[in-house]
């Protein structure tokens, strides 16, 4: 494989505060705790001992989550550790994608594999590689479906409530159908068994998952963790009581907010009065206070206070944080001291410190994952063919049209010597006919403008004739530009992994878990030779 990379100012669909975090992270110094660096990284582990977690309890809880599964011997290692004062945890979270959803699934996991890997091997300290499943969400629709070989697929079968307690009907159903499609490979034929044996043992989605993603990295440590447990929920109590009889989350939000709109950027998630929701199989609705009584949005469930934390302290697995306080919720129960995220992520994640620092919950080191383009060994072959570069297919569609006329036709596109000529003769007509009558001046400036609009429709015409002549080539090159950024997005942002490993085989993991460093602020190109 060859590998480039490519500044990340230089890849447009990347948001401008994207952009500014990795490469300029010091314009958002006042709204995050330590600096997305190696030295950074290590303060963070440093200070994280003044924050200590119920370590036993955590150890316990992942042991249980695991008790069914075979655990590897790095396994067995860092979750053992995790009983250790100077262990930590490097985290990263998604929602339960189906079948790992777009490609970005798979390299948040594989960042927050080789972070944990380069900090454990140059600090004195272990850090264990955590994914968290986003399993709580409600939101089905941004979570069934995938997209396979330009081909969505979707999993139709809306329940209610949290998603990852969905019970698995109709999985086999997408599972039949990617059949055929992936063919009768030995790289197709293992992800298929890997995919029916996580069914297998599934009792929920939060299940199928969990085996889903353990067995693709469960041989380089990586620890899978569902949230939605009333162990942990227990140990986040004192801050979900506060939030519900205090709600000190909205305004301290909304003030850093505020600040960050001053630096030019819009709010990320709505700090509502109560960010929490109450939840139960099919259920998961806010908590909304009116007077003095808890009600639970669109139903009839409601609570006098001394009867909402009641609920809280008997059964807390029946609260579930939103978006504002799930952040807070991680950091509380797990030894943290990195959060691996997209630019979305911790667009919001930087919202967050000044609550964090109320509730007295050590904020983490914010890293960015890394963002890779794959490039197959066919269309490496086509844009050679085409004397165009993996760089230039970053262009928009007409400015790369242009540069591959310009590179491969012999006749110069462009009128600039011509419009220069053109410009020049002007100014001599101009000053003669200035000097024999000044109101001729407009009139000569007035022909001026129409012929070189005249220069600019022949421009045209020659691109036009250009580009019927080279149909074929352009149509190759429009296509190439679409499988590598589809709809005019990232690829990562649209392709399910599954496609790729379809030919790779594990050879794909191994050649990201090399080449992937969320250190290096670069985004990566890699190019199948």
């Amino acid at each position: 494989m060859n590998v480039k990379k490519i500044a990340f100012d230089n890849v447009s669909a990347f948001s401008n505060r994207d952009t500014t975090y990795q490469l300029k992270p010091h314009v958002f110094q006042d709204f995050y705790a330590y600096a997305p660096d190696e030295e950074g990284l290590k303060q963070a582990i440093t200070d994280r001992s003044k924050y200590p977690v119920n370590r036993q309890v955590l150890h316990d809880e992942i042991m249980r989550q695991y008790a069914d599964t075979k655990l590897t011997p790095i396994q067995e290692k860092n979750i053992a550790a995790l009983k250790n004062e100077n262990t930590y945890t490097a985290i990263t979270a998604h929602q339960p994608a189906l079948f790992g959803g777009p490609m970005y699934y798979i390299y948040k996991i594989i960042s927050v594999i080789n972070l944990a890997e380069q900090l454990t091997a140059n600090t004195s300290s272990h850090i264990v590689p955590v994914f968290i499943n986003g399993s709580e969400d409600h939101d089905f629709e941004e979570v069934n479906h995938f997209n396979l070989f330009g081909k969505s697929m979707a999993w139709d079968n809306h329940q209610g409530g949290p998603v990852g307690r969905y019970k698995v009907d109709g999985l086999k159903d997408i599972i039949d159908t990617i059949t055929p499609i992936l063919g009768s490979g030995p790289h197709a034929q293992k992800m298929v068994a890997i995919l029916n044996d996580a069914l297998a043992v599934a009792k929920d989605y939060n299940g199928f998952v969990f085996h889903f993603v353990n067995e693709l990295f469960k041989d380089w440590g990586l620890i899978v963790v569902n949230m939605d447990s009333a162990v942990f929920k227990a140990l986040f109590v004192p801050i979900m009581q506060a939030e519900l009889l205090h709600q000190p989350s909205a305004e301290i939000i909304r003030t850093t907010q505020q600040k960050i709109s001053e630096l030019g950027y819009s709010e990320q998630a709505f700090a509502r009065d109560i960010n929490l929701f109450y939840m139960k199989d099919g259920l998961r609705e806010r908590i909304v206070k009116e007077n003095d009584t808890y009600t639970v949005n669109n139903t009839t469930i409601t609570f006098t206070e001394e009867a909402i934390i009641d609920e809280l302290l008997t059964h807390p697995d029946h609260f579930s944080p939103n978006v504002v306080m799930r952040p807070m919720y991680e950091e509380a129960v797990m030894p943290n001291i990195a959060y691996i995220g997209g630019g979305g992520e911790l667009a919001y994640w930087l919202e967050r410190k000044s609550q964090f620092e109320h509730f007295n919950v050590f904020f983490p080191c914010l890293i960015r994952r890394d963002s890779v383009l794959m490039v197959s060994k066919a269309q490496a072959l086509t844009m050679a063919k085409l004397n165009i570069d993996i760089e230039d297919m970053f262009l928009h569609e007409d400015r790369l049209t242009d540069l591959y006329l310009n590179k491969n036709v012999a006749i110069d596109l462009t009128t600039d010597e011509e419009i220069k000529l053109i410009v020049s003769a002007f100014d001599l007509l101009r000053t003669k006919a200035y000097n024999a009558d000044k109101t001729l001046e407009a009139f000569v400036d007035g022909e001026k403008n129409k012929t070189l609009k005249v220069v600019e429709q022949i421009e045209a015409r020659i691109k036009r004739s250009l580009k019927k002549n080279e149909e074929t080539s352009l149509n190759q090159l429009k296509s190439l530009k679409q499988k590598l950024f589809p709809n005019n997005g990232l690829q990562e942002r649209t392709d399910n992994f599954m496609q790729y490993y379809n030919t790779m085989g594990d050879q794909l993991f191994e050649v990201l878990k090399k080449e992937l460093n969320p250190l290096d602020k670069n985004f990566k190109i890699i190019i199948e030779e």
